[in-house]
């Protein structure tokens, strides 16, 4: 089985985290935009971006101002930038961020509730022993280079998932037997066996609905279904995706004619930015200190929840971490409240497993592992492991760089010394997630439904637990909901009495905008949605 990137496949569960690489700055411009079916009437309008897969996202927001006109263009302030264009080779979290419900679409989406609507498909028949799925599509439909939208397009999307191995999210569409076309408006996909997850998994970047006659230059110029179309890419760590609305769209057209998402490497350099108004949105604050820099009157701090388990992984195939008791001792050292307090500022809670409120089999395990340093020297000594050193990898993300000192400072104080190595993204995707040369490290996990990723002992954690493997699959194909809850809640009460991993805290949403932003939803699984995205001022 070939390795995943960053954010891979799990089995019948799902994907964690997508990591993004550095990339060469290059300038991608279109030409033209391309001609627009101008026969195809307007639809009805998209629903905006959706939150939790399990649930509608918590937030709260600090007071607005009252909007008086209405701009065209919105820029909306990222740190990581996409290595590329391509979601059908790189996990990278970027892509579908910029990308999903904006420039492409998929045939069902999720709702802020937890529900799964029609978007391309506008309805779909489940049989009644739950393996054929038959979706009717939306006429009227085209590609931004002109051509139609149908049956073919589906059998060739998901074909690309499943005869790609190294798809980066292969192990998703793992219960799909075939998918074929039953006439031009009419796909129909049949499973091997019963999966819950299936209709979620097709709301999210391996679900998108693809041209074939224009995968040749998905890398850098991506055609899709969407309300706009891609006219500029400009890669690296200070480059920018323009988005332009797309005037042949089926649905209502976007509030905004551009959308631009800027992206800055520096946290301080991007807080500079949103002061000097060159952004209007910043998504995904990684340095909260800075929010103190926003306390004044034009801007709107928002705070929310996400899927983002930040994990202390623990390589499980190197000694002295093979051993259930260093593990555990690792996990008895590291105060967690103490981390998020230095390392994010007080934002996010604790955990103990991997999961968040926001899933439904969340289940508190933070009395797991109470911080306890004198019971982490007796595991060590026990496990002849007192004395060890290990390498933590870390890439270059805020959080990482000052969780990873904090618990270095913590594991020496029960014995054990961390040597850290600070590399850039393309460094840890090659060293940690595919070739697993590494001892420790820090990431956030932030895609829903992820849990799956424990019991693949390809998975770069290395937990090759059978039992956890066969509950993951056991709940995936439980078609009974409460069942199937208390199957998931097994395996995080496994991969914790196995100490697979030290969990340590929930990413929490934060984002600044400006006060006359309309429809931005601070915690999006998946996607930035842009399509209801307004700027009054």
């Amino acid at each position: 089985m070939p390795r995943r990137s960053n954010i891979e496949p799990s089995r019948g569960d799902t994907r964690p985290v997508r990591a993004i690489l550095n990339a060469q700055t290059t300038v991608y411009r279109i030409q033209s935009v391309r001609k627009p079916n101008w026969g195809v009437a307007l639809l009805a309008a998209l629903s905006l971006a959706a939150a939790a897969c399990t649930g509608a996202t918590e937030g709260t927001t600090t007071a607005t101002s009252a909007p008086t006109t209405t701009r065209a263009e919105v820029t909306i302030g990222l740190q990581l930038a996409p290595p590329t264009l391509d979601l059908t080779s790189n996990p990278a979290a970027a892509i579908p961020q910029a990308l999903l419900y904006n420039v492409y679409e998929t045939l069902v989406r999720l709702q802020p509730d937890g529900t799964v609507t029609g978007l391309l498909a506008e309805t779909w028949d489940v049989s009644e022993d739950g393996l054929t799925y038959t979706f009717r599509l939306r006429p009227g439909v085209t590609f931004h280079n002109g051509e139609p939208f149908t049956a073919d397009d589906v059998v060739f999307s998901i074909n690309n998932v499943l005869d790609n191995p190294a798809h980066p999210f292969l192990d998703t569409f793992a219960p799909i037997e075939s998918v074929e076309k039953a006439d031009d408006l009419t796909a129909v996909v049949k499973l091997k066996r019963v999966s819950a997850n299936l209709l979620f998994f097709l709301t999210q970047g391996q679900g998108v609905m693809l041209k074939e006659s224009a995968v040749g230059s998905i890398e850098g110029d991506p055609v899709g279904t969407g309300p706009f179309v891609m006219s500029e890419w400009v890669a690296g760590d200070d480059g920018r995706i323009t988005l332009d609305r797309y005037d042949g769209y089926w649905g209502e057209a976007p509030p905004s004619a551009t959308v631009v998402f800027k992206y800055i490497n520096d946290p301080s350099a991007l807080t500079n930015a949103m002061l000097a108004g060159d952004i209007d949105i910043l998504a995904g604050v990684s340095a909260p200190e800075t929010l103190a820099s926003f306390a004044e009157d034009g801007f709107r701090i928002e705070e929310g929840l996400t899927h983002g388990e930040i994990v202390l992984s623990l390589n499980g195939d190197n000694p002295p971490l093979d051993d259930v008791r260093v593990r555990r001792a690792i996990s008895h050292a590291i105060d967690r409240q103490a981390v998020i307090d230095l390392a994010y500022d007080g934002y996010g809670a604790p955990i103990g497993s991997f999961s968040t409120p926001l899933d439904p089999w969340h289940k508190d395990l933070t009395g797991a592992y109470p911080l306890d340093p004198e019971k982490a020297r007796a595991l060590l000594d026990e496990a002849g492991a007192s004395g060890a050193v290990l390498e933590m990898v870390l890439p270059p993300i805020s959080y990482a760089a000052r969780s990873g000192e904090i618990i270095q400072s913590q594991l020496a104080d029960v014995g054990l010394t961390v040597v850290i190595s600070n590399v850039d993204w393309g460094t840890w995707i090659d060293q940690v997630f595919t070739n697993h040369d590494y001892d420790m490290s820090i990431v956030s996990h932030v895609e829903p439904r992820d849990l799956g990723s424990y019991g693949d002992p390809d998975y770069y954690w290395g937990d090759d637990s059978p039992q956890v493997a066969e509950l993951i699959a056991q709940a995936d194909a439980e078609p009974d909901a409460d069942k199937r809850i208390a199957l998931y809640r097994r395996v995080l009460d496994e991969i914790t009495e196995a100490a697979a991993d030290a969990w340590l805290f929930v990413l929490p949403a934060l984002a600044v905008t400006k006060t006359g932003v309309s429809g931005y939803k601070i915690s999006l699984p998946g996607s930035l949605d842009a399509t209801q995205l307004a700027l009054d001022e």
